[in-house]
């Protein structure tokens, strides 16, 4: 099985904490489910349908913006 049907995988049976590597230690789990599907994004079969990576990074840097908000 390859990377991109892992994690399809993965995110339609609703597993993703369960392929982190451990050393990244716990992982809120509302976070790890957006960057699946931010990865699902990338997974696109059409290319023009998939995010340019200026786009990930901007999904992933409001990710971590709204982490500080909420942890503030």
């Amino acid at each position: 099985m390859g990377m991109s049907s892992t994690v399809k995988a993965v995110v339609q049976n609703k597993r993703e904490e369960h392929v982190l590597d451990t050393c990244l230690g716990g992982c809120p789990t509302d976070e790890t489910n957006i960057v699946f599907s931010i990865a699902l994004t990338c997974l696109e079969p059409e290319p023009s349908e998939r995010p340019t990576m200026a786009e990930v990074v901007k999904m992933l840097e409001k990710i971590k913006s709204e982490k500080v908000v909420k942890d503030n």
